[in-house]
C-alpha cells in the first residue's frame, strides 16, 4: 500500500528567513570584539577593578560574550550540515545565558535567542560605549559628511553608523556605482554623493598592463620572463 503524504501548499512555499537581516560583517564584528575585551579585561589587569563603574564593566563583558556567539553562529550557518561548528555555535549563545542567570536551553533554541539578543543590542539607545573609539560617545553615529563639491569641498553632512574608528569597507574597482573611489558622481546636481552599496560589475575587466621593456633603466616592466633579473 503507499500512503502519500499531503503536505499544505502554504508550509512549502512558505520563505525561508535570514537569520541575520542584514548580515552582519565578521570581519567589522571581531573588530568589535577585540575592542570589548580589551576593556573588559583592562581593569582586571591593572589591578583597580573597583575604580571602575560595575555596570561600564558588566555592559564590556557581555558584549565580548554576545559577539563571539554571534561570530559562531554565523560560522556555522554557513555550513548547516556541520554539526560541531553549531554545537559551538549553542555554547557560546548558553554561555551569555549564563551570564545572565538565565538557563541553558537546546542548540537551536539557544541560537534564536541569540538572534533576538543581537537584534536589541543593534537597535540600543547606546550599543556602544561611552569611550568608542569612533568618536560616537555611545551613541552609535556619528555626524559624517555625505555630499560633495566636484573639488571635494563638503557640502553636507548626515548621521551614519559609528565605525568604532575603523574606515568604511572599500569597494573595489568593479563596483558600477564608485569604480572603487567610495563616492558616485551626481550629474544632475554636479556633487558627488556616498556609494552605498557595493555593486560589482560582471562584465568588468581590468586594465591591461603596460607593455614590457627592454630598458633596464625604464618604469615599464621588464622584457622577457618575470623571474628574469634585468642585468
Amino acid at each position: 500500500m503507499t500512503i502519500t503524504i499531503h503536505a499544505r501548499a502554504a508550509e512549502i512555499a512558505a520563505p525561508i528567513h535570514p537569520a541575520y537581516d542584514p548580515a552582519p560583517s565578521i570581519p567589522r564584528l571581531l573588530t568589535e570584539l577585540g575592542q570589548e575585551d580589551f576593556w573588559t579585561r583592562y581593569a582586571t589587569v591593572r589591578g583597580d577593578t573597583n575604580t571602575f563603574n560595575a555596570d561600564y564593566i558588566a555592559d564590556r563583558k557581555r558584549a565580548s560574550l554576545l559577539l563571539r556567539a554571534v561570530i559562531a553562529d554565523l560560522v556555522a550557518l554557513a555550513n548547516p550540515s556541520d554539526f560541531h561548528t553549531a554545537a559551538q555555535a549553542a555554547a557560546a549563545a548558553n554561555a551569555l545565558r549564563r551570564a545572565d542567570w538565565k538557563m541553558c536551553l537546546p542548540a537551536e533554541a539557544s541560537r534564536a535567542w541569540l538572534r533576538e539578543q543581537y537584534l536589541e543590542h543593534q537597535e540600543a539607545e547606546d550599543p556602544h560605549p561611552p569611550n568608542c573609539p569612533g568618536g560616537c560617545r555611545g551613541s552609535g553615529t556619528v555626524i559624517e559628511p555625505v555630499i560633495w563639491q566636484s573639488d571635494g569641498v563638503p557640502l553636507h553632512a548626515e548621521p551614519v553608523d559609528c565605525l568604532r574608528g575603523e574606515e568604511a569597507d572599500p569597494h573595489a574597482a568593479d563596483c558600477t556605482g564608485c569604480h572603487g573611489t567610495g563616492r558616485k558622481y551626481d550629474a544632475e546636481h554636479r556633487e558627488y554623493q556616498v556609494c552605498g552599496y557595493y555593486t560589482p560589475d560582471p562584465a568588468y575587466e581590468p586594465a591591461p598592463r603596460p607593455a614590457a621593456s627592454g630598458d633596464p633603466w625604464s618604469s615599464s616592466p621588464q622584457g622577457g620572463y618575470d623571474d628574469e633579473p634585468p642585468f
